[in-house]
């Protein structure tokens, strides 16, 4: 029996041509910028497309004699690099070209390896960061300090700690589960992080008013916590920060309508009445703030930004709705059905959606006016909460500013589902 191995023709066409257009692509920008330069580098457009080339032919010569062509092949172009480096490094310290170099090799085995679409998206991902050169130097050089702490924490906290807790439950009634506390916290600080950088993009009115728009989305009682700490460290911006707190309780009438609306049924046909009219008095408050609110003039200089990540305010916030959460199973397991409008009042302290959302399910199933009423009191009880954040966590007249009209928004809320008829029945 013959142990000869074939290569077929048409895989390795593929991984040739991908390898070339890889090594064509790199080898056009380091063609471009070698003649910006007042002296020549390790290549251009010819050199680093028969890199690629030797990478995936050295590959495809793994099956037929093994791994030591690929790897003799790396040590060569890693010497013909140093060389380079070597040459070159008395007048220009910069190794971008020669690290170019090594990774269009790799790129190429991986063609070689018969990882085509991998190859070409890492080598458009290679091509965008060196043409990018300029842009990313003057943004690297545009951040602050603060910006780049605030970027470094939010990455710890969701990117490292987070995916490491166990996503199960544990105490009393299972009510604690640390990876949901503290996706509380990764919540809280990712709004503020949003604010942080829209103020920086859009200035502070309309970058306040994003963040709470696309806040408000996911939670309104994280942006009206972000805003509070914004009226702390940035007094002139309070106004539009009460505006933002408004409009995210504003949106919040809309969601919630919207995932009860979700399982149809009768509920929706009870509970438009008293959330529209929150949300119209929202929107009237928000509209008067805002015209009240002062604009910076022309040319001033813009307030300095600080970090609103709040390590502690955030993971104050999440044992509170630890807590919470384990009143709820309380609640609902000594009066059962009966503690319906107890269990929304308390659970809408910290979580209107899973409240919502769990009645309009047992409303569809088995229709109750209670049920309704659930939903109504979570939505007042949540914007009162939201108000009381906003007096205790807030400074000056943001307090004042916020609580008003998020008070009136439940007053007014409640009264509209007495006129029709809910509370009586």
């Amino acid at each position: 029996m013959s142990n000869t191995v074939t290569i077929p023709l048409y895989e390795a066409a593929k991984s040739v041509s991908v390898a070339l257009l890889v090594g064509l692509l790199i080898g056009l920008d380091r063609e471009r910028s070698d003649r910006r330069s007042d002296h020549k580098r390790l290549g251009g457009v010819r050199t680093f497309p028969l890199v690629a080339l030797l990478g995936a032919l050295t590959s495809l010569l793994v099956p037929v004699w093994g791994g030591w062509p690929l790897g003799l092949a790396f040590v060569a172009v890693s010497a013909l690099v140093g060389v380079a480096y070597w040459r070159t490094s008395a007048r220009d310290v910069g190794a971008t070209t020669e690290m170019a170099a090594l990774v269009t090799f790799v790129l190429g085995a991986l063609a070689g390896q018969g990882a085509f679409l991998l190859a070409a998206a890492l080598g458009v991902v290679v091509a965008v960061l060196l043409v990018a050169k300029l842009r990313l130097e003057t943004f690297s050089a545009s951040i602050t300090e603060e910006e780049l702490n605030a970027t470094l924490e939010l990455a710890v906290i969701s990117a490292i700690v987070l995916p490491l807790l166990p996503n199960r439950a544990y105490g009393p009634y299972g009510a604690l589960n640390p990876f949901k506390l503290w996706l509380v916290v990764v919540l809280i600080s990712a709004v503020s992080f949003a604010g942080f950088v829209a103020v920086r993009l859009w200035g502070a009115r309309r970058g306040l008013l994003v963040t709470a728009v696309i806040g408000a989305l996911v939670s309104s009682t994280a942006v009206t916590m972000s805003m509070a700490a914004r009226s702390r460290m940035e007094p002139a911006s309070a106004r539009v920060a009460a505006a933002g707190a408004v409009v995210a309780s504003t949106i919040m009438c809309v969601r919630v309508f919207a995932l009860a609306s979700a399982f149809g049924g009768p509920l929706v046909l009870h509970l438009w009445p008293p959330l529209a009219a929150m949300a119209a008095v929202g929107v009237a408050a928000s509209v008067l703030l805002l015209r009240g609110a002062p604009t910076a003039p022309q040319g001033a200089p813009a307030a300095p930004l600080t970090n609103p990540s709040r390590f502690s305010t955030a993971l104050a916030f999440a044992l509170v709705y630890g807590l919470v959460g384990l009143i709820v199973r309380v609640a609902n397991d000594l009066f059962g059905n009966k503690g319906v409008v107890a269990a929304a009042a308390i659970s809408a302290v910290v979580d209107v959606d899973a409240i919502s959302i769990a009645l309009a399910q047992q409303a569809r199933a088995a229709w109750s006016p209670v049920f309704a009423v659930g939903v109504v009191v979570a939505a007042v009880m949540n914007t009162w909460v939201k108000g009381g954040i906003a007096v205790f966590a807030g400074r000056g007249a943001f307090r004042a500013q916020v609580a008003l009209p998020l008070a009136a928004m439940g007053v007014v809320g409640i009264v509209m589902a007495y006129l029709t008829h809910l509370l009586r029945n």
